[in-house]
């Protein structure tokens, strides 16, 4: 016989050997409803609670809007001399570097 095959069959006959045992009992009565209760509980108070990320994002739109508000504002007032003369500006202090 193999090695193997020879553990394996040791280890069968020992389990065969061995006094049956009664399966162990289970949780309390009510216990599962308890802890669902309690992870119910814990989900509706948790600190990422849903109304809380909401007013979160609202609050980063508004001051993402408010942020971009002065680079729209001047775009808008371009014109296309002023285009090219910060063009000429930065190419001036890229030659002097």
């Amino acid at each position: 016989m193999n090695p193997l095959e020879d553990q394996i069959d040791r280890l069968l006959r020992a389990a065969g050997m061995a006094p049956a045992t009664e399966a162990p009992a289970g949780p309390p009565l009510g216990l599962e409803a308890r802890v669902l209760a309690a992870w119910r509980e814990s989900r509706a108070t948790g600190f990422w609670s849903t109304p809380l990320l909401l007013r979160g994002l609202l609050l980063s739109c508004l001051v993402m809007g408010l942020c971009l508000w002065p680079a729209l504002n001047q775009t808008q007032k371009s014109t296309p001399e002023a285009d090219t003369l910060q063009l000429a500006d930065s190419t001036l202090q890229i030659d002097k570097l």
